[in-house]
Parts: C-alpha cells; structure tokens; sequence
C-alpha cells in the first residue's frame, strides 16, 4: 500500500510540473531567443537541466538497485532542477549534482533532513565559486519592464528557471488538496505566515518588494510538504508551515531567491533532531 501511495503522489506532482517546465522554456529560453540573445539550443537549458538530473539518478538506480525505481528520488531530481538559477554552469551543475547525490543519499540512512534543499544549497554555493550566478535571465538584466499582474502571476518575476509561474503552482496545490497523501496544510501556513510579516514589513516601509515571491509559493506545494520531511499530524505540520513562514521571511534579507530553501532545510534538521532525542529518552 505504501509503495503505491508513494507511487501515486510521486506520479501526480511530477505532472503537474510540466505547465511550469513548458513555461520555464517559454519564459528563460524562447522570449530570450526571440531578441536573439542566445543560441536556439539554450532555449531548452531546463530540459538539459532535468535530463542531467534524471541521468544521475537513473544511473544509480541500476548500479545500487539493479532496475529504475519510481521513488521520491525520481520527484527530487526533477525539483532541484527547476530551482536552479538562469546561468547556472552546466558542468559545474553536472559534477556537483553527481557527487551530492550520492553523499545524500548514504546519509539520508543516518538521519533525515530536506534532501532536495541541501543538494540545491550546495550546487548553489560551488555553483556561486566559480561563476557569478544570478536568478535574473539575459532579458531580465538588459530591460527593465512594467508587467501587468497577470503577468507576474503567469511567471514573469524572477525566479528558479521553471519554478517562477504562480498561476500554475496555484493550480496544481488545488489539484494536490484532494489526494489523501499530499500534506495541505504545510503551503497555507507557510503564506499564511510569510505573506502577514511581509505585509506588515510593507504597511512599515512601503516596499513592497516581499509580497510577491514566486519560490516561496512554489517550494512551499512543492518541497516543504514531501512526506519523507514533514510531520504528518496536523498539529505538528501546522507548526512546521508556520516556523518555514517565519524563517523564509527573515532570511529574505539575505536572499529573497534561496530564502525558502535555507528554511527548509534549517526546520527539517531541526524536527529530525527533536525526534531523534525523543526516542533516545
């Protein structure tokens, strides 16, 4: 039974990703290409970007287990992915990926923590010595527009290459409400909390810069409930949405982008570590 509910919800998310693929294409590689900024063959980087982590993880399977497995894993990779900034370096991203995975997953037998924010974090950081890595596409960098919310709604902010289309992140949090399996109400206390102290911070300053953070709607349906990571009772998973908020809107000052991802990884630690001493008592 397990098998196939980790099956069904790993299927059903990983679906209902391909509209903020498609638009991840559309908006960080064909816009892009139009103004003929880049080459055609970089207006897939996302798929490249996917393909990379879905080899990695393919490979493993069949050395480690001896066949493909369609496991959380499967759903993890494809994320990573998608969060990744605009010109993040491929080869860089390839061997980075590579070796975190593996050191992830020995590790996830010792102690559990959010493995798809710690391998981000660590691509991100090697990613950040070797190159100057942005979230902001050549588009982004070169114009400077005057979107329409609509616009910012659809996608147009700055974002992961495939995680930045609100609508369709929002779209799919309605779908994934009615699967038994799916954790509803970590994402509704996540913006229950981030989005209060963003408005607060808003109606103090007026800068209203941190209301409209397309990673921290997307990580928050997508990363911040997967099962393996977040506690299942309701009261505990209230908690947990509501200290991500928390954290996500105080680190947004460091980083408005990775903010989301610190927390996560930060709060999961944190509960592992809490359980781990209960039962040691």
């Amino acid at each position: 039974m397990k098998s196939k509910s980790t099956k069904s919800l790993v299927l059903e998310m990983s679906f209902l990703l391909i509209p903020l693929i498609l638009y991840g294409i559309f908006k960080n590689g064909y816009l892009v290409y139009e103004k003929g900024l880049i080459s055609f063959y970089v207006v897939f980087k996302v798929f490249y970007l996917i393909l990379i982590a879905l080899s990695i993880k393919f490979i493993f399977d069949l050395i480690f287990k001896h066949k493909i497995i369609i496991d959380y894993d499967l759903l993890y990779v494809i994320l990573i992915a998608m969060i990744m900034p605009y010109n993040i370096n491929l080869i860089v991203y390839t061997i980075t990926f590579l070796i975190t995975y593996i050191i992830t997953t020995l590790l996830e037998k010792k102690f559990t923590f959010n493995k798809v924010c710690l391998i981000y974090l660590i691509i991100i950081l090697i990613n950040s010595l070797f190159t100057k890595f942005t979230f902001l596409n050549i588009l982004d960098e070169r114009f400077s527009y005057n979107f329409s919310f609509f616009d910012l709604l659809m996608g147009r902010v700055v974002g992961g290459i495939a995680s930045t289309s609100i609508f369709f992140t929002l779209l799919a949090y309605l779908y994934l409400i009615y699967n038994f399996y799916y954790k509803k109400d970590i994402p509704l206390f996540i913006n229950l909390a981030y989005l209060s102290l963003a408005f607060i911070y808003y109606l103090i300053t007026k800068n209203n810069e941190l209301l409209l953070n397309s990673e921290v709607i997307f990580a928050s349906v997508f990363i911040c409930p997967l099962p393996k990571y977040s506690p299942y009772k309701p009261g505990r998973a209230i908690l947990y949405g509501l200290f991500i908020g928390i954290l996500t809107f105080l680190l947004t000052f460091i980083d408005k982008y990775i903010a989301i991802y610190l927390a996560t990884f930060s709060i999961s630690l944190l509960l592992n570590i809490k359980l781990k001493t209960k039962k040691n008592v």
